[in-house]
């Protein structure tokens, strides 16, 4: 096989997985995912000829097994318990049974093997926090650091000089990220993405409108450039 043939094929490979992302709406930072990192050489080992599962072996037979690894990891984390102790972390919830959902979580883990229990920084969170603490002595109710962070960002995204900025942040990357061609265009003129998830909205934005702000330069041309003025896209008025 020559390299221009291999070129070719591992680009038909690509474009295959990429036209997979956006027909089903994948989000494209799933290709980070270890588990899509290990799929593809796992695929590219067994070689051609590969039949894929059905939907149904998928939400079946290979779910159960999946369910079945889960749990041995989970058991082998559990045997350290005694050593580590126990935080849990919990999601936001509004609520009002908060103290007796997450009093029932330290009764099925083992009161003496809790340390802490981490939330958010809600004032319903606050009581729970407070009425846990006055039944169990020995645990603490510690507020999430990254939550703090977040309510930081957020206010700091809402003064004057910070909003409109973010707000048309926003809009042009909303703008190329909804359109394949213009997207294209500026992946090739930027050499990246511009979009910066993260486990946050407002860390989310804010991290945007830095990776906006380093490759100012390289969209400033790519909206001047001639691609874009012969775009269909550069007569819309939006």
């Amino acid at each position: 096989m020559t390299p221009k043939n291999e070129k070719e094929m591992r680009d038909n490979v690509c474009m295959d997985i990429g036209r997979c992302f956006s027909e089903n709406a994948l989000p494209f930072h799933l290709a980070k995912s270890p588990s899509f990192i290990n799929m593809c050489p796992s695929i590219g080992n067994y070689g051609s000829g590969l039949k894929p599962k059905s939907m149904y072996e998928l939400r079946t037979l290979i779910l159960k097994e999946e369910i079945k690894t889960t749990d041995t990891i989970v058991e082998d984390i559990k045997k350290r318990w005694p050593s580590t102790g126990v935080s849990i972390m919990s999601d936001g919830w509004s609520d009002e049974t908060l103290f007796k959902m997450l009093d029932d979580v330290i009764e099925e883990i083992g009161e003496h093997l809790v340390v802490q229990v981490v939330t958010n920084n809600a004032s319903a969170y606050k009581g729970v926090g407070t009425l846990l603490m006055e039944k169990r002595k020995h645990l603490f109710w510690t507020p999430c650091a990254a939550h703090c962070v977040d309510l930081m960002l957020e206010k700091t995204g809402e003064l004057p000089q910070h909003a409109t900025a973010l707000t048309e942040a926003k809009k042009l990357s909303k703008y190329i990220y909804n359109h394949q061609l213009v997207l294209d265009m500026m992946i090739k003129f930027a050499k990246r993405d511009i979009v910066r998830p993260t486990a946050t909205r407002f860390a989310t934005a804010f991290l945007t409108l830095q990776s906006i702000y380093q490759v100012r330069q390289p969209l400033e041309a790519m909206f001047t450039s001639k691609v874009w003025i012969e775009c269909p896209w550069a007569t819309k008025s939006d």
